[in-house]
C-alpha cells in the first residue's frame, strides 16, 4: 500500500461521514436515540508493563525507573455511547458517538480520552460503517533520549484514527467483515523518530450456532515510519506483523428460574500477534515479538438495562532478538481483574 491511498482514505473517510451527518437531518428521516453509560474499575500487577528484570530494579530504587508511582495500580474507566437510529427509504442509516476515559488512581499521568464518531448505513444483505476518532496525549513511560537530551524523557503520543468496516451475511447464521483501519501516531518532541502510521486490514467470520456464537478473524498491520533511520536517529520501530484472533459468547441463560429477568452469559477471547520489526539499530535488528492475550468474562443482565461484568486478562509479550539484552527489558507478562456495570439509556 502506498502514501497516496492513505492519505486519500483520509481526505475521504471525513467527508462522506459529514455528508452522511447532514443527510440524516432531512425532513425525510425519522430518528430513535439509544445509548448506554458503562462506569467500570480494573486492577492491573504491572501497570507500566515491565519486564521481569525492571519489576526488580523499581523495587531496588533504581533512578531510571523514578517515573513508576506504582508498579500495580488500580484503574477506572468510563464509556458514554451513543446512537441514533433512522430509515430512509429502503435504507437504515444510524450516526453515532462515543466517549471513553481511563484513568490510573496511583500513576495518575496515565490517564487517557477517546473520541470516537461515525455512520453506519446498512440494507438486509449488509452494511457499511465509517468511522473518525482522535485520542489527545497518552503518557506511556519514561525513556532515555538517545538522539537528543539523553536523559530520560516522557515518551507520550497522540492518534487520529480513521476506520471503514463491511459487513456482509452470505449466510442465514454467517456474518463476513471486512475493516480497514489507518491510524496517526504524533510522539512529543524527544521521540519524533516514532511519528507514522498503522495501516490494518482485517478479514472475520461469525458463526451463529443454536446455543453460541464463535468468532475468528485475520489481521495484517503495517507500522511505518515517517521518516528513514538517519541523522543519528537511534531507532526504526517500523513492523510487520499478523494477528490471530478468536471468541467465544455463549447465548444468554437463565441464572436461577426463580428470577427470570436474571440472565448471564460466559466469553473467551484469545489473540495471538506477531511482530517482525523492520530496523537495523541493536533494539530492532531481527526482533520478533509473539503478544498473546487471553481475556474470560462472565455477563450478568439484570432486567432490559442494567448489565454487570466480570472480566480477566492475562497479557504476554515474548521476544526475540539479535542483541540479548532486547528481552532482559522488552519481554512483560501482566494480569487484570476488572469489574464493570452498563446502563442502557
Amino acid at each position: 500500500m502506498n502514501k497516496g491511498f492513505f492519505s486519500l482514505a483520509k481526505a475521504i473517510i471525513p467527508k462522506v461521514v459529514f455528508i452522511l451527518a447532514c443527510l440524516c437531518l432531512s425532513a425525510e428521516l425519522t430518528a430513535q436515540f439509544s445509548g448506554f453509560f458503562e462506569l467500570g474499575a480494573a486492577y492491573t500487577d504491572n501497570a507500566f508493563q515491565l519486564s521481569s528484570h525492571d519489576l526488580q530494579r523499581n523495587e531496588d530504587g533504581h533512578p531510571d525507573l523514578e517515573f513508576v508511582e506504582s508498579a500495580d495500580d488500580a484503574i477506572m474507566h468510563s464509556l458514554l455511547y451513543g446512537t441514533y437510529h433512522t430509515q430512509w427509504r429502503w435504507w437504515q442509516i444510524r450516526p453515532l458517538g462515543q466517549i471513553s476515559t481511563q484513568q490510573y488512581l496511583l500513576n495518575p499521568s496515565k490517564q487517557r480520552f477517546d473520541f470516537l464518531a461515525g455512520l453506519r448505513v446498512s440494507r438486509r444483505l449488509g452494511e457499511l460503517g465509517l468511522f473518525y476518532g482522535y485520542t489527545p496525549e497518552v503518557y506511556v513511560r519514561d525513556y532515555a533520549d538517545g538522539g537528543g537530551t539523553e536523559q530520560p524523557e516522557g515518551f507520550s503520543y497522540e492518534k487520529n484514527l480513521w476506520r471503514a468496516d463491511l459487513k456482509a451475511y452470505p449466510f442465514r447464521r454467517s456474518t463476513a467483515t471486512l475493516q480497514y483501519k489507518l491510524e496517526d501516531f504524533f510522539y512529543n518532541q524527544y521521540f519524533t523518530e516514532y511519528d507514522g502510521d498503522i495501516q490494518t486490514w482485517t478479514f472475520g467470520w461469525q458463526q451463529n450456532f443454536p446455543a453460541f456464537y464463535l468468532d475468528g478473524a485475520y489481521a495484517y498491520k503495517v507500522y511505518e515510519t515517517d521518516e528513514p533511520l538517519q541523522n543519528g536517529a537511534p531507532e526504526d520501530a517500523s513492523y510487520e506483523a499478523n494477528v490471530f484472533t478468536a471468541g467465544l459468547l455463549i447465548k444468554k441463560m437463565e441464572l436461577d428460574a426463580r428470577y427470570p429477568d436474571v440472565q448471564w452469559r460466559p466469553e473467551l477471547d484469545l489473540r495471538f500477534e506477531t511482530r517482525y520489526y523492520q530496523g537495523g539499530d541493536d533494539w530492532h535488528a531481527g526482533r520478533t515479538d509473539n503478544l498473546n492475550t487471553t481475556t474470560a468474562a462472565f455477563h450478568f443482565f439484570f432486567g432490559d438495562r442494567w448489565n454487570i461484568k466480570l472480566d480477566y486478562s492475562h497479557l504476554f509479550r515474548n521476544v526475540e532478538a539479535l542483541t540479548s539484552s532486547v528481552s532482559r527489558y522488552k519481554e512483560f507478562s501482566e494480569n487484570r481483574y476488572g469489574l464493570s456495570v452498563r446502563y442502557q439509556l
